[in-house]
């Protein structure tokens, strides 16, 4: 009888660590990928060796193979998308790659000499955020959050969303555009023209 319970014990224990393990490793890869992307980030846009010319160049290259830029710029867009023109999609599309690069370069670039620090991961429908700290080495008094919003698609990881402090980046942008349409009569075309006044 003895040896019975401690077969059942022993074997809830380990079924109980089994979970434990699953849990922490549950989303390894997304927490990888994130603490990967951002320190490669803020190593380019703090790269002093390479022209600013270079630099926008590897950074374009590293954001572009880290987001899901479609489902981005036609959630920002909203219903505006289903009303355009292919010509209209085609041009804005181009219009937002490069908007929302400078964005994400604008706020990684003020990190220059700090580190990421995965704090946690949870699933949030089919997606993961991942929560993480900026921390300034040498002292405890910058620490700055940030919540990725990712989608893993069978193995393949794709950023949708930066929360910055509470601040989504995405709905932010997605407001910004929502009023200047609201304002202009829902001229899509004028929207694309801001943008790539923008631009250059």
């Amino acid at each position: 009888m003895i040896e019975r319970t401690y077969k059942v014990l022993t074997l809830l224990f380990l079924i109980s660590f089994s979970f434990q393990v699953y849990a922490l490793n549950q989303f390894s890869a997304e927490e990888k990928f994130v603490k990967t992307f951002s320190d490669q980030a803020i190593n380019i846009l703090n790269d002093e060796k390479i022209s600013e010319t270079e630099k926008t160049k590897v950074f374009t290259s590293l954001v572009m193979g880290s987001i899901d830029l479609n489902l981005i710029s036609k959630f920002v867009l909203s219903k505006s998308w289903k009303n355009a023109s292919d010509d209209q999609k085609a041009r804005y599309l181009n219009a937002f790659k490069t908007y929302f690069i400078n964005s994400y370069a604008n706020k990684l670039d003020q990190y220059s000499g700090e580190k990421i620090k995965i704090v946690n991961s949870e699933q949030a429908g089919k997606y993961v955020i991942v929560d993480s700290n900026i921390i300034r080495e040498g002292t405890d008094t910058l620490m700055i959050n940030l919540k990725w919003r990712l989608l893993n698609r069978e193995g393949k990881i794709k950023i949708i969303d930066l929360n910055i402090e509470g601040i989504s980046l995405v709905i932010a942008q997605r407001e910004e555009f929502q009023s200047f349409l609201t304002n202009n009569n829902s001229d899509l075309d004028k929207l694309i023209n801001q943008l790539e006044t923008i631009n250059n």
